[in-house]
């Protein structure tokens, strides 16, 4: 099993079976993986035994799930309670509303650029009662914030420098891609420059999400914020100077957070 098929399909699906676990038994239910890219953490979600997993994205690149299942010694094909939706960029979901007892969303809220329409998508997905985890890392504010650590390993750089400066060092970038990057699906279908052009892409569409930010949206969304878990980064990181005149500590130092809601 290849280290990125790893930190998905085991630990994130662990991870976020914990949190959901937390409200209810997992036993029987049906989940929604919104935003759920390759779909590796919803096979993993499904594999822990929920009723039903459906994975929803915009990009349907959960076509490639099969190969990656039968590459990493799973059986070709997916399993009889996995299945998976695109969506618009409205978010709205092409099923019932209430049609799921729980929801997740790994990675995906910094990418969104109509944060309080996802959580009316999510919101409108959950049955009355329904509870829902929505992980974000990295937070933008935080060291690695650009999503582009692959290609400049300099803490705050894209807060530090100007945007122009710090995507032209991106481009100078060779191909050092450790194992746990190179199982990424969009590492394993480009050559490099167009791995780098996607990123690049990716990190100039951020939408720059605060924790601040992202509670103040729930709290306006109509569901019920029941838990705000924030992970600071490691103690080797100490924010510039110049950083502190403008954000606060506690967002330069915050790199990924959890939020349990229930609608």
């Amino acid at each position: 099993m290849d280290p990125w098929f790893a930190s998905h399909f085991v630990q994130a699906a662990r991870i976020v079976c914990g949190f959901l676990a937390e409200c209810a038994p997992l036993a029987g239910t049906r989940i929604l993986d919104f935003g759920c890219g390759d779909g590796i953490t919803a096979a993993g979600v499904a594999a822990l035994g929920p009723g039903l997993v459906v994975g929803a994205d915009i990009n349907p690149s959960f076509r490639h799930l099969p190969q990656m299942l039968a590459a990493n010694g799973h059986t070709a094909g997916l399993p009889p309670n996995l299945g998976f939706v695109q969506v618009g960029p409205d978010c709205r979901l092409p099923v019932a509303d209430g049609s799921f007892d729980a929801a997740y969303s790994w990675s995906v809220f910094e990418h969104l650029p109509d944060v309080p329409a996802a959580l009316e998508g999510l919101r409108l997905a959950l049955r009355p009662g329904g509870h829902c985890l929505i992980q974000i890392d990295p937070l933008y504010l935080s060291p690695f914030g650009s999503h582009l650590r692959r290609l400049v390993d300099i803490p705050w750089g894209h807060l530090t420098m100007s945007a122009a400066a710090f995507v032209a060092l991106a481009n100078t970038a060779r191909d050092a891609a450790g194992e746990a990057e190179k199982g990424d699906l969009l590492y394993t279908r480009n050559d490099f420059d167009g791995y780098k052009r996607h990123l690049i892409e990716q990190f100039l569409d951020l939408n720059r999400l605060t924790v601040r930010r992202l509670v103040n949206d729930v709290q306006a969304s109509g569901l019920t914020l029941l838990r705000v878990l924030p992970v600071r980064v490691s103690g080797e990181f100490v924010p510039p100077p110049m950083l502190l005149c403008d954000y606060s500590p506690d967002d330069l130092l915050t790199s990924t957070v959890y939020l349990l809601l229930r609608r």
